[in-house]
């Protein structure tokens, strides 16, 4: 046994005593990527055969691999082109010696790795998800990988954070992660040491996306806005498409216009109807999502003039009837109306004989506006509206009625004066067309149709002014002032509205009388005053009151009648005041009303007498007895002080 282990020691020293190779170290270390040379020669009496890799693979003799063998006069050298980690591991330089032994020499190479870092510097990860943050290592030798994170670079503790082989992984994302993330790794062996950051960014994915057209939206040659809505971290990017996925973008005419997220058509026509679709993505969701949108380009309803009509009423004529048609000529359908409005801008009523016909308004985009039978209330001008999402348009109907004048009012047969104080008369035509209008004053008591004097302002002397005015679109009104003479009472003034129809109203000039007795409807005596309640008689006479006369004296004292005057408010009820009277006084008054008709009779006398002023006057406006039981009552009195003295206590007397 102890022969047999010689012979195998001196077997392989003679098989590994017989090779050398250069570099002559057992195990060598070289960078990845460089080249590498080693020679294998042996003695006279050997031969070198081959190099063997690490693969068991014979290397042959061709300069244009990267891994090749030369032949030198003792050997073969080695030669390797750009070490890579498969070349790592034991080479074997094989031979043999004269007698055919074989013979074998081996050298280990090491390829040493620099420290790379694989994986993106900006990496996603979605709000309350796991997330693994990819950085692979390669090193040889192989390195410790460590993890930290913002940029103090502080070390990750948390159980939240796992580290594995290909990167850190984050089992539930937080906004706490959206910072900066460190790789490092080192390599005890050579000291080597690099650190590579990875900036984490919250995102979230593509959200379900919508296409939105502005208002007013796609209005013909108008600008059509559409907005893609839609979320996403980061923001997303948009790409905008027209139709089979043709793209569009912002062209030299300025057609299309792409900001962002919105797509700007300038001067839309109906060409540009069509399906528009925008993609929206952004670098954690790359695929995103899609949204479609047709566009329907409104046209502005476009109106057809209608022709005015013109319709004459007569007694003699039967019912006639007139219809107007609004008609559409162009535009969209889509939420189209169509209205007839009045010049006010009231929607018109089917009324009075109007109707309104919206039944080929769906088919054939028309309207009909009917008057049957046509009334002289009709006369006017109708708006047909025309309405739809792009825009609002409009055409008049003008329908003319002629008609008799017609007298509105006031309806005052009578006017009453006196001789050199105006009289004003009025009246109040509707008349289509334009009446022309005269005032005629007639031969006293009698209404001659044909005969009369015109009224003309600068030739008569009596007529201070003739006034006549539109104060609607078929009403008129006149108004005659007049200055009476004596001789004018009993005439008749008559006002003629003439187109060339003739409508005329009458009214009677009379003189006015004074108005009659005043009636008193209180008398409130105080220490040093009276106040007469009172209301303007029940004829005036014909002309406004122009104010109260009031004689009051002292029963019993010669030459104190004096008399007061107090302005007549219109016609409504008066309080009248007479002061600085003196207390405890007899008076006896009386009143009369005055207007330009002259004084009115005197009422009856009131005599009087002025509270004391050392006497207190009051009145029980109200009383109240509730009694509590059969022991007790409650009296209330409201009094009011009626004059006299000032009230300074009540006294209350009572008995069994």
């Amino acid at each position: 046994m102890f022969t047999i282990f010689t012979s195998v020691i001196y077997f392989i020293d003679n098989i590994y005593g017989q090779l050398v190779i250069k570099p002559s170290e057992a195990i060598v270390l070289r960078d990845q990527f460089k080249s590498f040379v080693a020679s294998c020669t042996g003695l006279p009496n050997t031969r070198v055969a081959t190099w063997r890799s690490p693969l068991q693979i014979d290397i042959k003799e061709d300069e244009t691999e990267r891994v090749t063998v030369e032949r030198q006069t003792y050997g073969l050298r080695l030669r390797i082109r750009n070490l890579t980690r498969s070349d790592q591991g034991i080479w074997e330089c094989l031979g043999s010696d004269l007698a055919g032994r074989p013979l074998i020499r081996t050298l280990q190479i090491n390829v040493k790795v620099p420290i790379t870092f694989l994986g993106e510097p900006i990496q996603y990860a979605e709000l309350d998800s796991a997330v693994l943050i990819k950085c692979r290592v390669l090193a040889n030798p192989s390195a410790e990988v460590s993890w930290f994170k913002g940029r103090d670079k502080t070390r990750l503790v948390s159980s939240n954070y796992e580290r594995s082989n290909d990167g850190l992984k984050i089992n539930r994302v937080s906004l706490a992660d959206n910072d900066l993330f460190w790789c490092q790794a080192d390599v005890l062996e050579t000291g080597e040491s690099k650190d590579y950051p990875i900036q984490v960014i919250i995102a979230q994915p593509i959200t379900s996306p919508r296409i939105v057209c502005a208002a007013p939206c796609a209005v013909e040659k108008q600008t059509a806005t559409l907005i893609c809505e839609v979320g996403g971290m980061p923001p997303p990017q948009i790409l905008w498409f027209y139709g089979q996925d043709v793209p569009i973008g912002t062209n030299v005419i300025s057609k299309f216009i792409v900001r962002g997220n919105t797509l700007v058509i300038n001067y839309v026509d109906e060409t540009d109807n069509g399906r528009y679709s925008c993609q929206a993505f952004n670098d954690y969701d790359r695929r995103g999502q899609r949204a479609e949108y047709m566009l329907n380009v409104i046209v502005p309803p476009r109106l057809a003039p209608i022709p005015p009509i013109k319709i004459n009423l007569d007694e003699t004529t039967p019912p006639q009837r007139a219809v107007f048609t609004c008609r559409v000529l162009r535009g969209s359908a889509e939420s189209l109306t169509l209205e007839w409005v009045l010049i006010d801008g009231t929607p018109v009523q089917p009324i009075n004989g109007i109707s309104i016909d919206v039944s080929q308004l769906a088919l054939n985009r028309f309207v009909e506006l009917r008057f049957d039978p046509v009334r002289r209330e009709h006369h006017g001008n109708y708006t047909c509206l025309a309405k739809n999402l792009a825009d609002i348009t409009s055409t008049i109907a003008n329908l003319f009625v002629e008609y008799k004048p017609v007298f509105m009012g006031p309806d005052k047969p009578v006017i009453f004066s006196v001789p050199n104080y105006r009289a004003i008369m009025k009246c109040q035509f509707d008349s289509y067309p334009p009446p022309t209008i005269q005032w005629i004053r007639m031969i006293r008591r009698l209404k001659d149709i044909d005969g009369g004097h015109v009224l003309i302002q600068d030739n008569d002397p009596q007529v201070i002014d003739i006034l006549t005015r539109q104060i609607g679109p078929t009403l008129y009104e006149t108004q005659l002032t007049y200055n009476p003479l004596e001789q004018d009472f009993g005439f008749i003034f008559e006002c003629r509205a003439i187109n060339p129809r003739i409508e005329r109203y009458s009214i009677s000039l009379r003189r006015a009388e004074p108005p009659q007795q005043v009636r008193v409807v209180e008398v409130k005596p105080r220490s040093n005053s009276i106040q007469l309640n009172i209301q303007p008689p029940l004829e005036i006479g014909g002309l406004p009151l122009l104010e109260y006369l009031v004689n009051y004296e002292q029963i019993g004292v010669p030459n104190s009648l004096k008399t007061l005057t107090f302005p007549a408010a219109s016609n409504e009820p008066q309080s009248l005041i007479i002061e600085s009277l003196q207390p405890s006084t007899l008076y006896r008054i009386q009143i009369m009303a005055k207007s330009r008709a002259g004084q009115g009779s005197l009422s009856i006398p009131y005599q009087l007498k002025t509270f004391d002023r050392q006497v207190p006057q009051f009145k029980i406006l109200s009383s109240d007895i509730s009694c509590l039981d059969d022991q007790s009552c409650l009296i209330k009195w409201i009094i009011e002080s009626d004059g006299g003295s000032p009230i300074s206590r009540a006294e209350i007397s009572y008995a069994k």
